[in-house]
């Protein structure tokens, strides 16, 4: 039995929490037990799974200014208490790896350590300035660099890091079956949920600054003012729902745009869907697209999205400084999009999770 230590800041839904359960769901975890190292506390959406995988969670305080001393003070402690216990360390929370690294290293004694790069920018606010400094050590301190794209490692790790023999690009792989596009399915959600005559777009995301919720809320007041028929569901919960709530209310867009709050039926919402649309602010490889590729789904995204997320060529970019307009051209466009299974080509492109997580499982169980 290989005992692997997860380190990710919560494990609600979201495309990098899915994304680790999908390693956990499809990997080897007969022979892997998953612990988790989180930093905010209570039940997490996936905190009951993890467990009936075997798996404990140890929380961490939030490193803040106030507590700059008492977060690498736990993290040393824990390792003290856990010494030689753990095979692998993935790190999964970049932002204090310099801090968890090390320490696994010297009071742990995990000798594989894994640090994976998620994202290709940082939140815009005071602290970002920092925590792009706080990046910088990351790449002399792990023994191996993981990342969803390139373009996230590059930013993470530095230009360098693709180069280098310990350095691997982990697909956030879907699984292809699970989404293959299905029209009588399709057709029985659509009329569950009442959208029968109407072009369904969908945006999967936290509601928080980063994934820039507003803009799609811009574009579906254009579609009002042009008569456009229709409907933006955007599935994902956050700090913003309440603005995004009064912008709905005051621009009277409750016709076109519905809240979903969370939800674990991500593949039949694709279904239902015609068109994904994500116009987020920065992304490292987002999951959701992906599982709309594997939908079957054309895709409308903001140009500030690595473009390695065009596996289907169902895509198109649109600048985020461009207005409105282009966003309605596309979403025009889309609805003569011939819809068709992609399952294959996700597959071929190295984007199947069973693949991917079989992969992960393999090199946890091996010795160097």
């Amino acid at each position: 039995m290989k005992k692997v230590l997860m380190v990710a800041g919560g494990m609600n839904v979201g495309g990098l929490e899915n994304m680790l359960m999908n390693f956990i769901r499809y990997g080897d975890n007969k022979n892997i037990r998953f612990d988790f190292m989180l930093n905010y506390e209570g039940e997490h959406y996936y905190s009951e799974e993890i467990r009936r995988y075997g798996g404990t969670i140890y929380t961490m305080p939030r490193l803040k200014p106030k507590n700059i001393f008492r977060y690498p003070a736990e993290v040393i402690k824990f390792f003290i208490k856990h010494k030689g216990e753990y095979d692998v360390l993935h790190g999964n929370l970049t932002s204090v790896g310099m801090i968890y690294l090390p320490a696994a290293k010297i009071f742990g004694k995990i000798k594989k350590r894994i640090i994976h790069a998620h994202y290709t920018s940082t939140e815009r606010n005071h602290y970002e300035r920092l925590e792009r400094l706080m990046l910088y050590p990351l790449r002399f301190l792990a023994d191996y660099y993981f990342a969803c794209s390139d373009m996230a490692g590059e930013f993470c790790f530095g230009k360098h890091i693709v180069d280098k023999p310990n350095y691997r690009m982990i697909h956030n792989g879907v699984d292809c079956d699970k989404f293959d596009y299905n029209e009588q399915l399709r057709a029985k959600i659509r009329k569950k949920m009442c959208l029968e005559d109407q072009f369904v777009l969908i945006n999967i995301g936290r509601l928080e600054e980063q994934k820039n919720q507003r803009y799609l809320l811009k574009i579906a007041e254009e579609l009002k003012k042009r008569d456009i028929k229709a409907k933006i569901l955007v599935a994902g919960e956050g700090s913003l729902r309440p603005e995004l709530e009064q912008i709905i209310r005051e621009k009277e867009l409750g016709d076109i745009v519905s809240l979903l709050g969370l939800r674990d039926d991500m593949a039949e919402l694709m279904q239902a869907s015609d068109a994904f649309i994500l116009t987020s602010l920065f992304e490292g490889l987002p999951v959701a697209g992906i599982e709309a590729q594997a939908a079957g789904l054309p895709c409308i995204l903001a140009d500030t999205i690595t473009k390695e997320l065009d596996i289907t060529g169902n895509t198109e970019f649109i600048s985020l400084d461009s207005g409105v307009d282009p966003w309605i051209d596309a979403i025009i466009s889309a609805m003569d999009f011939k819809r068709k299974s992609t399952s294959d080509i996700i597959k071929s492109k190295g984007y199947d999770i069973k693949r991917e997580a079989k992969w992960l499982s393999d090199f946890y169980m091996s010795d160097n």
